[in-house]
């Protein structure tokens, strides 16, 4: 291999390719290096702004420029927190030790495939639609030094530099689609994996009600088969809580920034679209591209994080609630109560007390941005 972070991991990866997309090559130094470089461009640029923003107040500028300004502090987080979150995911499933995915059986491997290909594909295709979306935003067009004020700084301040540090600029949108979205492929590759294991631990329980476990007359052989799956039910669980504990801790310090610099990015972005007087003609492919990359990975964020819930939850209703323990021993009967006692409540991918990534979240952003858009249409 030409890179070493592109060898095969330690871990049977079925989602092999959104892993080399999406973290290897984060994890990569020269990309490393890359990525520390735009940091530090787009801090210096940020200093900048924040200059001419205070020299230059009125209302016009502020309308103009202030959704990409704070878009770069969202670009800022995603491109600092990239690498480490790819790090942390990586070596947390390296040492946890995940069943592969004929482990269940051929219905739950066929089923696993399904997804991979589903994800995959989606991934792909949503990558090259944010790629297209950043060549139409690399593409120039007349008024764009009235969006984007970097170009507006370098026309006023560097006129003979103008061409050079213009493309270099425009060059940086052929990156930043696949680096903002970063994070969330990240989240969708870790939500497959966790719901890949959750299927399999799902399929171990629905065998203690099976036809050919509850045929066998011997009581003693039928109990230490139901110990056998009833152990290895409940280390399996245990071991995908503790895995998942831990890259939720390494989630979790980010959070809170990514809703802050994304909840400020969308009003910026919202207020920028009603009060904006000029003429967005020539450019609805820039918008609609963007706009529809970004909703499919918000979607698809939010559907793999209900669907870890929604399998663990009918673990615990539709199996485990439904087990004919009657001839188990009291061995067994201990052990599933301390089964059920585990699995009483969904899993969830919980980043703080009132932050879980389901529906609940999903409906709750969009009526806060209707909500703020209702107020600044009201306003205006």
């Amino acid at each position: 291999m030409l890179l070493p972070t592109w060898q095969k991991p330690k871990y049977d990866d079925c989602l092999w390719l959104i892993r080399i997309i999406c973290l290897d090559i984060f994890r990569n130094k020269p990309v490393k290096l890359l990525l520390n470089i735009l940091l530090i461009c787009i801090i210096f640029l940020n200093i900048i702004q924040t200059i001419l923003f205070v020299q230059i107040s009125t209302r016009a500028y502020l309308i103009k420029y202030l959704p990409l300004y704070f878009s770069t502090f969202f670009i800022l987080i995603t491109i600092y927190t990239t690498p480490r979150l790819a790090d942390g995911v990586v070596k947390c499933l390296e040492n946890s030790d995940l069943w592969p995915t004929n482990a269940a059986g051929s219905t739950i491997e066929q089923k696993i495939k399904f997804e991979v290909v589903y994800f995959s594909t989606f991934v792909v295709l949503n990558i090259c639609l944010s790629f297209i979306s950043g060549i139409l935003h690399a593409i120039p067009l007349d008024g764009d030094r009235e969006i984007f004020y970097t170009l507006a700084t370098i026309e006023d301040y560097l006129p003979q530099w103008k061409n050079v540090l213009c493309f270099m600029y425009r060059c940086g949108f052929l990156v930043l689609p696949m680096v903002m979205a970063a994070p969330f492929y990240i989240t969708i590759y870790i939500c497959s994996q966790m719901r890949f294991q959750a299927y399999m631990i799902f399929h171990l329980r629905e065998l203690l009600g099976q036809k050919l476990v509850m045929n066998i007359t011997d009581d003693k052989k039928y109990n230490k088969i139901i110990k056998k799956i009833l152990v290895a039910s409940i280390q399996r669980h245990s071991r995908i809580l503790c895995v998942s504990s831990q890259i939720l801790k390494d989630f979790r310090p980010f959070v809170f920034l990514f809703s802050i610099t994304g909840a400020l990015l969308m009003i910026s972005l919202i207020f920028f679209m009603i009060s904006f007087e000029g003429s967005f003609e020539g450019r609805y492919s820039r918008i609609g591209t963007m706009i529809v990359a970004a909703a499919l990975v918000f979607i698809h964020v939010v559907v793999n994080g209900q669907m870890i819930e929604d399998i663990t939850g009918r673990a615990f209703d539709d199996v485990l609630k439904s087990v004919d323990w009657s001839r188990w021993n009291k061995e067994n009967k201990k052990i599933y109560l301390i089964l059920l006692a585990n699995c009483v409540k969904p899993f969830r991918l919980q980043f703080s007390e009132s932050i879980s990534l389901n529906y609940s979240l999903a409906l709750a952003i969009l009526k806060s941005i209707y909500s703020v858009m209702s107020l600044l249409w009201y306003i205006k």
